[in-house]
This record gives C-alpha cells, sequence and structure tokens, in this order.
C-alpha cells in the first residue's frame, strides 16, 4: 500500500484558503438574508419654552433717583456776648446727641451780674426822685394855696390904703409901702406856679430815664442769659470750635448741630421718569400754592434706602417739594422728600440712623393706574414680542408701549389678558415654529407684584 505525503506548502495553501471560504459563504448568506432600509416617518421638532399667561395689574408707576441726606434743621451755635468759658457740658462733643434745653458751655457772667446790680441801683434811684418829685409837688401846691390866701389879703389892704391915699388920710410913702408888699407877694405866688409848671417836665424826663435804664436792665439780664448756651432743638454735634478756659468773642461760631427731628433727601431724577409718576395725579383747574396742597394733588408716595456693602436700612419719606429749576448738565429734576424722626428705628451696627451726607436711593410712587398689562423687559424684541397661539406655535406680535418701568414694561396696546406670553430667549425665533410650553408661575407673579411695587424681578 502506498502512502501519499502532503507537502508542507501545500498545507499552508489549504491553511489559508479555508478561512476565506467560510468567510464568503458568512457574507453570501448576510447579503441574501438582508432586509431593506426601514423608512421612518418625518417629525416636527419641539422647542422648549418658558411662558407666562397675560394678565391686567393696577400698576404704580415710579422714579428712582439719589441723593445726598441733609438735616431738616441745623443750628450753628454763636456766642452772643464775650467772655471766658467757665464751664462746659459733657454733651458738649462732636457725635454727642442732645435734647433740646440741654446746656453746653457757660461764659462767666460777672460783668453781666455787675451790669444788671448797677442798672437796678440807678431804677431806684430814679424811682426814688420820682417819689421825691412828687412830694415837691404837694408841698408847692399847699405853699401856693398859703401864699394866695396871703395874696388876697395883701390885695385888700391895698385896695383899702389906696382909698385912704386918695382922700389924703395917709401919705404917700405908706400906699408905696404896701404896693411893694403886694408885688412881692405876688411875686411868691408866681414863682410857687413856675415850679408846679416845672414839675411835669421833671416827671417825664425822670419817666424817660426810668424807662431807659428798665430798657437797659432787660438787656442786661439778656446778656446774663446768653452767657448760657443751650440747644434750641433736638440735635446731635457735628463740630465744636471753643474750649474749657477759652475766651469767646461775640458772634464767634462755638459749635455747629444738626437736628434729630426731620432729615431731608434732595434726589435728582430723570424727567421721563418723573412724568409717569406725575401723569397718573389730579389734573386741578389752578396749581397748589403750597407744599401741602402740592402733595395732595400729586399722590406721590416716598421711601428712602441705604445700600452700601452689607448693610440695607429703607425708611417711609414724604414729599416736601420739588426743585424750581432743572439741573443743566445732568437734565435731572430735584425732589425733596422728608423722613421723620430718623433716629427713632436706630439699631446700632444693624440700621443707622440718617445722617448728613450719606448716600441714599429715593423710590417716589404716584397713584395706581388701574387695568394695564406688564411684560418683561426681556420679552420685549424691536416693539414685537412673541407669543404662543392655541396650536402650541410661536407668533409674533406688535406692540405699543405706555412707559417703562425698572425691570418691566407697561402696554398700551397689543395684547390681551390670557394670552401666553414667550419670555425664553429664541434663537433663531421663527414664527410658526413649533413649542414645548413650561409656564413660568414664579416669574408672572413677581411681575404681578413689582407692577403694584411689592416686590422686584432680580
Amino acid at each position: 500500500m502506498k502512502h501519499r505525503f502532503i507537502s508542507k506548502d501545500t498545507l499552508k495553501r489549504v491553511t489559508l484558503i479555508i478561512p476565506i471560504i467560510i468567510a464568503v459563504i458568512i457574507v453570501s448568506s448576510l447579503v441574501r438574508a438582508r432586509k431593506g432600509p426601514e423608512r421612518l416617518e418625518l417629525r416636527e421638532t419641539a422647542r422648549a419654552v418658558r411662558v407666562i399667561k397675560t394678565r391686567t395689574a393696577d400698576v404704580i408707576p415710579r422714579a428712582i433717583g439719589y441723593g445726598y441726606v441733609v438735616p431738616g434743621r441745623a443750628w450753628q451755635a454763636v456766642a452772643e456776648v464775650s467772655g471766658k468759658v467757665t464751664e462746659t457740658s459733657p454733651h458738649f462733643k462732636k457725635g454727642s446727641l442732645c435734647r433740646k434745653g440741654t446746656m453746653l458751655i457757660r461764659i462767666d457772667p460777672t460783668k453781666y451780674r455787675l451790669t444788671i446790680a448797677q442798672m437796678e441801683a440807678s431804677i431806684q434811684s430814679i424811682r426814688a426822685q420820682l417819689a421825691e418829685l412828687d412830694a415837691q409837688a404837694q408841698n408847692y401846691r399847699t405853699s401856693l394855696e398859703i401864699e394866695q390866701k396871703s395874696l388876697a389879703l395883701n390885695k385888700k389892704e391895698l385896695d383899702r390904703r389906696k382909698k385912704l391915699f386918695t382922700k389924703d388920710t395917709i401919705s404917700a410913702s405908706q400906699y408905696d409901702q404896701q404896693r411893694l408888699s403886694y408885688y412881692a407877694q405876688l411875686t411868691k405866688v408866681q414863682t410857687l406856679k413856675n415850679s408846679l409848671n416845672l414839675i411835669p417836665a421833671n416827671r417825664k424826663s425822670l419817666k424817660a430815664n426810668l424807662a431807659l435804664n428798665e430798657v437797659r436792665l432787660k438787656d442786661a439780664k439778656l446778656d446774663l442769659e446768653y452767657t448760657t448756651i443751650k440747644v434750641p432743638f433736638d440735635c446731635r454735634i457735628t463740630d465744636v470750635k471753643v474750649e474749657m478756659s477759652q475766651f469767646v468773642q461775640k458772634g464767634q461760631v462755638i459749635a455747629f448741630a444738626d437736628g434729630t427731628k426731620t432729615s431731608e433727601i434732595a434726589a435728582q431724577v430723570p424727567m421721563d421718569k418723573m412724568r409717569n409718576v406725575i401723569s397718573a395725579a389730579k389734573h386741578p383747574d389752578s396749581i397748589p400754592a403750597d407744599n401741602v396742597g402740592l402733595r395732595e394733588v400729586l399722590a406721590i408716595t416716598a421711601s428712602v434706602r441705604l445700600k452700601t456693602g452689607d448693610l440695607s436700612a429703607e425708611w417711609d419719606a414724604q414729599l416736601s417739594r420739588i426743585d424750581a429749576t432743572i439741573d443743566p448738565q445732568t437734565r435731572t429734576l430735584g425732589i425733596i422728600v422728608v423722613v421723620e424722626e430718623p433716629y427713632k428705628k436706630m439699631i446700632v451696627g444693624v440700621r443707622p440712623p440718617l445722617v448728613r451726607n450719606m448716600f441714599c436711593e429715593v423710590e417716589l410712587r404716584g397713584r395706581s393706574i388701574p387695568g394695564k398689562i406688564v411684560i418683561p423687559r426681556s420679552a420685549l424684541h424691536d416693539g414685537h414680542v412673541y407669543v404662543m397661539n392655541s396650536e402650541n406655535r410661536l407668533a409674533r406680535k406688535k406692540v405699543g408701549l405706555d412707559f417703562p418701568q425698572t425691570n418691566f414694561y407697561v402696554l398700551k396696546n397689543g395684547l390681551n389678558p390670557d394670552e401666553w406670553l414667550i419670555v425664553s430667549d429664541l434663537i433663531p425665533a421663527i414664527e410658526g415654529m413649533l413649542l414645548e410650553p413650561h409656564e413660568d408661575k414664579s416669574l408672572g407673579d413677581m411681575l404681578a407684584a413689582e407692577a403694584v411695587g411689592e416686590s422686584e424681578i432680580k
């Protein structure tokens, strides 16, 4: 029996061919078993968007301005008399709070007390002279009455001797002697009358001198009062200019103080923002002549905010008056608001008082405008808004703006209540595109709250 041996080369070829044959068989099987391409149905992809439902709100127009705090009342303490400072109060220091009537300093009163004593002595002397003059007048009247009676007797005796002289019963010398006696008595009477006539003039002179000295006494007493300097109202000392034992001159400034009862902020508000606030005001037949009438017509309420770092505080304020001029550089209107009792709610480290030169934000609020639709600023695109129609597709609408506020616009027209307003920033925004809406209820609530001034959209 013959055996055939396979060569090594033949074996290698067989080893290579077998895998190829197997691969060809597998591929042929797959080709025969394959199916045609699967046909998929074409579907439109919806874009996810945030929407809010439009609704009407009673909009309160607001305007924001900024300004510096000044005290409602300021006091410059001036010395009204000269002298050395003999006493100072513990409150006579920069930053101290003082109640009305608190004594700050006392100037040496010795000189003014001596002046008062001198004036009082002069007045007593004049009053004594007046009393003496009254007594003298009474004495003159009594003496005049006596002398007039004596004159009457002399006149009778003169008449009697004249008759006797005409009858040559007495000599001429005797007649002349009686005449001399009569005229001497007449002179006494006239002298007393002249003295009495001078009494009113002397009395008038003394009374005038008395009045002058009484005025000088009042002036001296005022000077004595001026030696004690007291604060005229509740205030806070902002600066002191004198010290203990220092000599002060009349008219010298000794201290500065700011009142604590009220604080004023003169805020600069843009004209267009102020117009929105005033537009809702009443329209009277005539312009009010006083600030109270103006406040009633405008019905503007105000609040003041202080924001510095992590410190924030707010105060209710009242419109006081409107500046008479426009700032020529910024074209803003000055609005002065008043905060009552700025120190009353002070909390150390938490809520500071309103003090001079604080930079604050002032918000003014006008009368409520009913039935307005408001939209976020981000929802406006070149005078148009995007809404979602009943088929969940995007529609573009033109809207008319009434006025803007901090974070929203108030519309005149273009939108109705209960429309779905798109608030997402769509890029691109193609009219008619399919939308997948997600209502942003919190944004809608915040928008409604801000419209009535209760919160702000951050």
